[in-house]
Order: structure tokens, then sequence, then C-alpha cells
């Protein structure tokens, strides 16, 4: 693991072992007073000089000084005396996961954040001897038009972005699903809490608080139960998916509740293309000459110009709201394409 940008890679030969008193790694060096959480590494070289690395593969040499991974890429960057764009001190820091946002449920995760760029579609299944989430969750995309300021998210409203499927015989108990579907009032609470107070993305949310009075300690989102929809046969669909790999739970290794993952299904043929642009594409194909009168609406939010566009949405992966892909204290500019490849090898998530 590379100490300069956290990114994994399982070839030892795309890295270099770097004295912690090299001159270059003072390219590294981060204004301490930006970063809202301790970044220190415990090696006293490092942390006297504020130089940010990620600290979870710091190796030891049996002789002194201690040397650290620096990934091939970042050290190319180093050598010539500039700081590495895929650097965590290039205003990447992400920082750790406070335990008021550890152990979330999905639903909980739903209720604090600011903005659902993504529909959920759940698919549950009755098997042999329990019932258990099976399949897949479908993510579709969203036309978000603005970032709430007032949290929690309603549970009334999740059957706008989240709608149930059962799969196969009639449900013999509802009340066996509802533990898939429940939602801890004090886990939610504490959250936005510590939210308002640390993530640069909340400091303008205000908490409902009549929300909360209102809510019993434990409780069930009824509304995404009392409108599961059903299918007698999933066969169909199952066969429209074999090209999507998944772990086959039905088998008798595996005893007790299915564990709940969730897979993606990615838009190629344009299925989700908005009705209006559909329409425009007719419309472009008429031979005769034709009016058309536009009429602006809302404003979608965009990832083109929104920096916390993924930061406000997803604040169990980006606690502090820090890391954003788009930043122009960046000494050097990062491409959507290139943040994303980097957050998805990122050692602590």
């Amino acid at each position: 693991m590379c100490e300069s940008c956290g990114c994994i890679d399982h070839d030892p030969r795309r890295f270099d072992l770097v004295s912690v008193t090299d001159d270059s790694l003072r390219k590294l060096r981060v204004d301490s007073s930006l970063v809202p959480f301790d970044f220190s590494s415990g090696i006293a070289d490092i942390d006297v000089q504020h130089i940010m690395i990620d600290s979870l593969e710091i190796v030891e040499i049996v002789e002194r000084p201690i040397s650290i991974y620096i990934c091939l890429s970042c050290q190319r960057s180093l050598k010539n005396n500039v700081q590495p764009p895929e650097s965590l001190a290039n205003f990447r820091w992400i920082g750790p996961i406070p335990p008021e946002l550890q152990g979330l449920t999905w639903i909980e995760e739903l209720l604090i954040a600011r903005a659902h760029l993504n529909g959920t579609i759940v698919r549950l299944q009755n098997r042999t001897s329990h019932f258990g989430l099976k399949g897949h969750a479908i993510l579709l995309p969203q036309d978000t038009t603005r970032l709430l300021d007032l949290l929690p998210f309603p549970p009334s409203l999740l059957p706008d972005i989240v709608r149930v499927v059962w799969v196969g015989r009639p449900v013999r108990s509802v009340d066996a699903l509802r533990d898939h579907f429940s939602v801890r009032t004090q886990r939610v609470y504490d959250a936005l809490l510590w939210l308002t107070r640390h993530n640069e993305d909340y400091q303008n949310v205000v908490i409902d608080r009549s929300q909360f009075e209102r809510w019993p300690p434990v409780f069930v989102v009824q509304e995404l139960l009392d409108q599961v929809g059903e299918v007698e046969d999933g066969s169909q669909e199952d066969d429209a998916r074999m090209g999507v790999a998944t772990e086959d739970m039905d088998t008798v290794e595996v005893t007790g509740d299915v564990p709940m993952t969730t897979s993606v299904v990615v838009d190629i043929d344009g299925v989700s293309q908005p009705s209006q642009l559909q329409t425009i594409q007719h419309i472009s194909l008429w031979k005769n000459d034709a009016t058309i009168n536009v009429v602006t609406g809302n404003s979608i939010l965009s990832e083109e110009t929104l920096y916390c566009y993924f930061t406000a949405t997803f604040p169990t992966i980006f606690p502090w709201g820090t890391g954003k892909h788009i930043d122009n204290r960046r000494s050097r500019s990062l491409t959507l394409k290139k943040w994303i490849q980097l957050l998805l090898k990122n050692s602590s998530r």
C-alpha cells in the first residue's frame, strides 16, 4: 500500500521503500489547520513536519530509520520535487469513520443523507427454512434537484426512492422481514448530531427534533412493507441477469440468514433516459417545420459543478465532508474518472 496516495496494489514491484527522513517527502506537507481530524502517523520525523501519509502500512527496518512504501507513480513526482496529484496531501484526505457513523443500516444511511442520487429496488425471496435478502439491489439514477437542509429524511417518503419486490411463493409472515427495514432512533440522531458538528457539508443543516420525538426507540418503516410488490416467478428475470456474477447462496454450506449484499446494473442501453429526451429525439426526426416551446424548471444537481455532489450524498463514506472530487485548492486537479479510481483503491475504504 502506498503511504502517499493510500492505494492498494498486490505487485510489490510497483513500490519503493523510502526513508522517513527523505527530503522529497516534504512535498506531502499539509496545513494542519485545514484538516478536521488527527492525521498523525506516530513517526516523529513525519509528524513534526505535518506530512500526511496513510499510516496503515508502516514498515520498520531492523536498524533505523523507518521506511515507508511509496508507489512508483507518486515516487516519480516526489523525485521531480512536485506534489503527487494522487497523494492524500493534495486535498484528498477523507479521514476516519467515527463510532457514530459505524454500523448504520442501509435505511438509516438514507435518513441522514442530504441527497439521494439513486433509487433502490430490493428483491426478496423465500428460502426453504428462513427468510432473507437474495439477489440484487438495482440502483436507478434520480433527477435530484436540491440538497436537504432539514434532516432526518421523513421515513414516510422512503417509498419514493426504495421499492421492495417479493419473488416466489406468497409471504408467510411479513414479521420475518422487519429486521431488514428497521430504524434505531438514537443511532440516527447521534449520527446527525455528529455530522452537523464535524462534517463541512452539514454546517447549515437543521435537525428536525420533532420527528425524533415522534419516533419510538426502534421502529419498522411500515410504508415500505405495505407496498411490497409481488412476482410469482422470477426465473425470467434471473435468466436476464445471467451475465451478472453473484455468489450462490442456495447451497448446503450456507446456513442461517443470507447476508445482505448489493450489486449494480449499469444502464448501457439508455433505458433510463428521461422521457423528455426521447421526445426531443423523436421530434428531431420530423420533416416538417415545428416550433417547440421549452419551459425551464428546477435545475438538476450536477457532478460537474456541485463540489459536494458525492460527499453530501454518502456521509458514511465521507464522514468529514473532505476529499471532494472538486477542490480548487489542489496543486494539480484530478479528473472525475481519476478521482473515482483512486477512491476505489483507497485502503481505508
